[in-house]
């Protein structure tokens, strides 16, 4: 019996503690002051933290010509325009951007603003050993209050040349172009033997990238031209 009563106060006590604790639990609840740390501590369901996707800079274009002008040419001196500009890419996914140019002219004085965009699509022919294109661009300017509209298409047929590190081809490419301002509609035909070649390596910091071109091209309204074109590009490799 007097085991039994032994039992019966331990599980007393045991009870009383517990709802001291309670008690004590809900003082702190309503006495501390609700913090995130204190969150974090008290609360089974934490909140999840996202991590924020990393800054694409390929994606991003900037370009800038003729902002410093140089005394040594070779023909009669003239005025170019100077312009920078950015474009973006705002969908990963898609091969479509965006962007917008400033440009100060040399001889009118004048600072106007473009709004440009662009897209375009590539699909290799493993078929016939060629590379087709399509790409399309317009802008709209707002000195002239119009806009322009152009649609090329772009053929490469690869060349098996000898030229060591040099990569060769033949690109024929048909274009069409709306004036908004003019209401005219051209098209044209370009022919280019187009040489390509890496000047470093892929694990250098930068690429650099020389391009050579020559071109004829056709246009039902107009003389025949012919281009030459060479191009170094230089960007880091990210």
């Amino acid at each position: 019996m007097i085991f039994l009563f032994r039992r019966w106060v331990s599980l007393l006590l045991a009870l009383m503690a517990m709802s001291a604790a309670a008690v004590a639990d809900e003082v702190e609840i309503w006495s501390e002051s609700i913090t995130s740390a204190w969150l974090d501590n008290h609360v089974a369901a934490r909140r999840s933290i996202r991590p924020r996707p990393p800054a694409r800079l390929s994606r991003t274009q900037v370009w800038a010509s003729n902002i410093a002008r140089s005394d040594m040419q070779a023909f009669m001196p003239t005025d170019f325009d100077r312009a920078v500009g950015a474009k973006m890419q705002p969908f990963q996914d898609y091969n479509f951007l965006v962007g917008t140019e400033l440009v100060h002219g040399g001889e009118s004085r004048f600072l106007s603003s473009k709004a440009s965009w662009e897209a375009f699509l590539k699909r290799d022919w493993e078929r016939l050993g060629m590379t087709l294109g399509l790409s399309t661009a317009g802008f709209v300017d707002s000195v002239a209050n119009g806009y322009s509209q152009s649609v090329i298409g772009t053929m490469d047929i690869p060349l098996d040349l000898s030229l060591h590190t040099w990569s060769t081809g033949l690109r024929l490419s048909p274009s069409m172009n709306l004036d908004g301002l003019k209401g005219d509609i051209s098209t044209g035909l370009l022919s280019e033997i187009v040489g390509q070649t890496q000047l470093t390596s892929p694990a250098d910091r930068f690429r650099s990238e020389l391009n050579v071109r020559l071109g004829y091209g056709l246009a039902p309204n107009a003389r025949p031209v012919a281009s030459a074109r060479l191009e170094l590009r230089i960007a880091p490799n990210l």
